[in-house]
This record gives structure tokens, C-alpha cells and sequence, in this order.
């Protein structure tokens, strides 16, 4: 460490009297006194103060009287409670939370126990440096975390892996809650977004500015939508739209930055502007695009379903290694697999097919027990085929075309223009009769 780096890093520390924590909370009436409770407990390197923020964004619980439970019984804390008029979302709660900041680090905080505060530590180290103005705690880096629904795990690693590209840098974890901040850095970077938006908003503008992002590893205690989880899929389709708007809009940023990057003027780290690069990785991602296309619109069904109905109850299975890999379909599945291989036979590849609803499978006594009623599992089995359901047939893209109607529980002949007999229970048939 030469004599300029010490300097830098006896400079950050002196310089960081306090640790401003941001806790937006909405309905968090369960969560939020444990929360509390935990960054008042932890404690912080050096001679750094705690100031605790919370915003509430307009909660219909009792999420303000537990605050004032716990401001009361540690009133020695800096807590400052502020209330929004009406629900706005998390990333106007964040503004308002960095408005009021007065520390010389910022972190966000969720109000849920998903988040662990003795991070905080961990999280503070690259910033005391002097090397890093932007620290992110990365769930991924920590191998023992675990993850309560594999679409955010994969949703998450799609933003991350967007945004590496977008930005020419490596980001494990761009969702991240834990996100700090050099309160200077932050608050001079205009936010706009109210909901989830903030958190693809400041890291697309803090790379376009030209800062590296550090990710350290962190614990992560994931909760179900049941316990309150509120992100949904479209916050990552938003997300993903935010990280493209902001890598090649201009216009926002402040006019500082601007000059500085007509002046090719270093700050920290070069800004983003090898079009080079980036050629390379937009590239990059259409070919993976593509590649996910082909795999879900031109391959069988098989492994598709494989994967996806199979891989809750495979230990029998792993006993018959030699077993072929219809012998295995046909030990998991039983009669359901034997419906869905004998439509695949009794169609040609350019049927339309008009699908039993899911009711028409549930019916009593009925064999089929797996989950060949979802439409998306059936439509990848069978592809090339088209299938297409009774709730479908005013307003569906193949509502003109349908050339045969799968029978299921006896459910299904009434829609046929042709007497049929009452026992033929499980099956297809055209939707006109065959001429001999």
C-alpha cells in the first residue's frame, strides 16, 4: 500500500461520521420491530454513528404504532419516522429517505428480516478504503444462501447478467436491497422511478457517471409472498426496460458529468463509452436471446417437461438406471403421460387442438393426477401442435383453425358437431368426421 492509498483511507474514515440507514416500509407491521431491533444491536467499525430513517408509504396496518414502540424504549437512537401522505412506492420512499439523510453514508434497508444488518460491516470496508464510492451486497457471492422461488433466483440473475453487459462490468447481484451509497455520490444523481425502478435506475446512472460498483458477499434469509413478499414478474420486465432507457438516454444527467465527459476528465473510473464493447455485448445478448427463442419454440417437449413435472419425486426413478427415457416418463407420470403420447399419435403436426379445461381434468374419480391441465406444460409436449382452450375460441389467435378436440373424463364430445358414444372417455377426435 504506497503512501498516497493510506492517505486516501485515513482520509475516508475521518471523513465518515455517520452511517444514515433508509428503511421504506409498507404493511410491515410483522417485520418491522425485529428489523429495528437488529440494526439498533449491531455495531459499526470505527466511531461511526447509527441514523435510522424509516418512511413509511402510506401503511393501512399498524406499522406506525410499532415504530413508536420501539422509538420509545431506545429513545439514547437517532430515529426519524416520516410518514407519506399516500402510497407511492419504494423508490419514492428512497428519495424522501435521501433528502433527509444527513449522514455521510447511505444504505437502504428493507423492513422485512430478509437482510441481515451485521453486513453492514462487510459493506462498509471498501468505502472506508477510499477505493469505492458504491458497495453492493451480492446474495450469489454467499453460497449458503438459499432462495425461496426459483423465478426470482433466475429473474434476478437475468437482470444482473443484462447489466453486466449493458455496462461493460461484472454484477452478480443487481437487485440487491443492500446497496450503499457515499451520500455525496447518491444525491447527486436525480431519481425518478416510484416503485421497484429505483434499484435498475441507480445502478444504470451511477455506470453511465462512471462509477465502480464493488459487491461484497452478504446473508440473505428469503420470505414467501405469503409472509409479505410484495416484487412481482413484471418489476424485472421493468427493470430490464430502465437498465436499456438509461444506457443510451443522455439526457438526465446533470451537467457536471456531462462537462466531464466532453473534457474525457477521469473521475473514479472511465465512463462507459467503448462502442466497441458494448457492440460486442448487445451482440452477446441477442445470440442468447435468440438461443433461449429456438430451445422453447423448436425443440421437443419432452426434456421441457422432463424438468419441470419430474423433479419433485425422482428418487425411485435414480434406482432404474437402464430404464429408457419413455420408461421413465411412464413410471412418474402413469396415465398422464400415456394421454399426452397417445394425442401426440393420433394428430398429425399441424393439428389444432381444442384442450379440456383444467376443471374437466379435476373431475372425480378422474386418473389423471400431474399437471398436464396447464396449457403451457401439454402445448411443449405436443408441439408442433397447437392447442387452444374452450375460453379461447372467440378471441384466440387459432380460433378459426381447430381440426380436432381432445376428450378427457368424458368431457369434451359435446363440442363435436357428431354424435359420439357416451363411453369413450379418454382421447381425440376431429372436429369433422372422417370420410371413408
Amino acid at each position: 500500500m504506497n503512501a498516497y492509498t493510506m492517505k486516501n483511507k485515513k482520509q475516508a474514515k475521518n471523513s465518515i461520521k455517520k452511517l444514515s440507514i433508509l428503511i421504506p416500509a409498507y404493511n410491515e407491521s410483522k417485520t418491522i420491530v425485529g428489523i429495528l431491533e437488529k440494526i439498533i444491536r449491531v455495531d459499526l467499525p470505527e466511531t461511526i454513528k447509527k441514523e435510522i430513517i424509516i418512511i413509511d408509504d402510506c401503511s393501512t396496518d399498524h406499522t406506525d404504532e410499532k415504530v413508536a414502540q420501539v422509538m420509545k424504549s431506545h429513545s439514547e437512537m437517532y430515529i426519524k419516522y416520516i410518514r407519506l401522505k399516500e402510497n407511492r412506492g419504494k423508490g419514492y420512499a428512497i428519495r424522501t429517505g435521501i433528502t433527509n439523510a444527513t449522514g455521510e453514508i447511505i444504505i437502504v434497508q428493507d423492513a422485512d428480516l430478509e437482510y441481515d444488518p451485521n453486513d453492514y460491516s462487510i459493506l462498509l470496508q471498501p468505502i472506508l478504503s477510499g477505493k469505492y464510492k458504491i458497495v453492493y451486497g451480492s446474495r450469489l457471492l454467499n453460497r449458503n444462501n438459499k432462495y425461496s422461488y426459483h423465478s426470482f433466483y433466475w429473474g434476478g440473475r437475468l437482470i444482473s447478467l443484462i447489466t453486466s453487459l449493458l455496462f461493460s462490468c461484472k454484477i452478480t447481484d443487481e437487485p440487491t436491497c443492500y446497496k450503499m451509497f457515499d451520500a455525496s455520490v447518491l444525491k447527486s444523481i436525480p431519481l425518478t422511478y416510484d416503485r421497484f425502478g429505483f434499484c435498475p435506475e441507480i445502478t444504470a446512472k451511477a455506470r453511465r457517471c462512471g462509477y465502480t460498483i464493488k459487491e461484497v458477499p452478504i446473508n440473505y434469509y428469503p420470505r414467501s409472498k405469503q409472509e409479505g413478499k410484495k416484487i412481482k414478474w413484471c418489476d424485472g420486465v421493468e427493470a430490464i426496460c430502465i437498465l436499456f432507457k438509461f444506457r443510451f438516454h443522455n439526457k438526465w444527467q446533470p451537467m457536471q458529468y456531462r462537462n466531464m465527459r466532453k473534457a474525457n476528465t477521469a473521475y473514479q473510473s472511465r465512463p462507459v463509452t467503448n462502442r466497441r464493447r458494448l457492440l460486442k455485448n448487445v451482440s452477446f445478448l441477442i445470440l442468447a436471446a435468440l438461443l433461449v427463442f429456438y430451445a422453447f419454440s423448436k425443440q421437443p417437449g419432452y426434456h421441457w417437461v422432463y424438468f419441470n413435472l419430474l423433479r419433485g419425486n425422482m428418487e425411485t426413478i435414480k434406482k432404474y438406471p437402464k430404464l429408457t427415457f419413455e420408461q421413465k416418463m411412464q413410471m412418474k407420470l402413469g396415465t398422464s403421460y400415456e394421454y399426452l403420447l397417445y394425442l401426440k399419435q393420433a394428430t398429425p403436426e399441424n393439428a389444432v387442438i381444442l384442450y379440456p379445461d383444467s376443471k374437466d381434468f379435476r373431475e372425480k374419480g378422474s386418473p389423471f393426477t400431474q399437471n398436464i391441465d396447464n396449457k403451457i406444460y401439454a402445448t411443449r409436449f405436443l408441439y408442433p401442435r397447437k392447442l387452444i382452450l374452450e375460453s379461447e375460441r372467440k378471441t384466440g389467435k387459432y380460433k378459426n383453425e381447430i381440426t380436432h378436440v381432445a376428450i378427457v373424463n368424458g368431457k369434451g364430445t359435446e363440442k363435436l358437431p357428431y354424435p359420439v358414444d357416451t363411453k369413450f372417455q379418454h382421447g381425440v377426435l376431429p372436429l369433422k368426421p372422417q370420410t371413408k
